[in-house]
């Protein structure tokens, strides 16, 4: 099954220099069919202005994932971690047993544009921990490039959590394929230009802003299909 989630659909906000497009039910947003997907709970696109940004705030037991789109994402928390998050960073911090954290714009002329994910842990009340990778636009061209996955390693999330997260830039005309397994999901978020995914289920164009929730068995074909030149997009395999 494929359902489509168009960028007209997201919750929209923009007050104090923030401005907020949410794909499930979140903060004073409540959508009772709408709650998450899978082990997804929260898929934020922000767009900070110049000086503003989220005050420290606290969180427990959430996989918290910051993907920087443009500009420059600060970000700093009361374990002493300070980082300037760029293009090409991903983020990604299990709060555990509880971490009081900020994100801020602290350019004084150019907006920061990020995504925001939130996972459910494999385990609760586990101690902090920060995981940091780095990736180029030639990496992601015309293939799926791991950004983080599941078991050990320098682009792990934290606790073996069965997340697999793809970045990829599709020239136009350009295809991938992907299995999806019977048991797993897939979100799959285009940032930029368009895509046309092919399935049994049929033909799907989306766009910048657009999502597709895919479940169950399929063989997938993703291709470019802006007239811009190529397509920006993010993948999410879960259970």
């Amino acid at each position: 099954m494929i359902k489509i989630m168009t960028a007209a659909e997201r919750h929209t906000t923009h007050e104090d220099g923030i401005h907020s497009e949410f794909s499930f039910s979140f903060g004073d947003y409540t959508d009772p069919h709408n709650e998450h997907f899978g082990s997804l709970l929260a898929h934020n696109e922000y767009v900070l202005q110049p000086m503003e940004g989220f005050d420290r705030r606290f969180h427990h037991d959430l996989v918290i994932v910051h993907l920087v789109l443009e500009g420059t994402l600060t970000y700093e928390d009361d374990t002493g971690k300070l980082m300037e998050l760029t293009p090409g960073t991903i983020h990604v911090v299990n709060t555990g047993s509880g971490v009081y954290h900020a994100e801020r714009n602290a350019s004084s002329s150019e907006d920061v544009r990020y995504l925001e994910m939130w996972f459910l842990p494999a385990e609760p009340g586990l101690e902090t921990s920060h995981h940091q990778s780095n990736f180029t636009k030639e990496q992601q061209l015309n293939q799926m490039l791991p950004i983080i996955g599941s078991g050990n390693g320098k682009s792990s999330l934290p606790q073996s959590l069965d997340v697999v997260m793809y970045s990829s830039i599709l020239e136009t005309g350009q295809e991938l394929t992907y299995s999806l397994a019977g048991d797993r999901r897939m979100h799959l978020y285009v940032i930029s230009g368009h895509v046309e995914i092919s399935s049994e289920d049929g033909v799907f164009d989306i766009k910048a802003g657009d999502a597709a929730r895919i479940q169950r068995r399929h063989e997938l074909t993703f291709r470019g299909n802006s007239s811009e030149g190529s397509s920006e997009m993010v993948l999410i395999d879960m259970p």
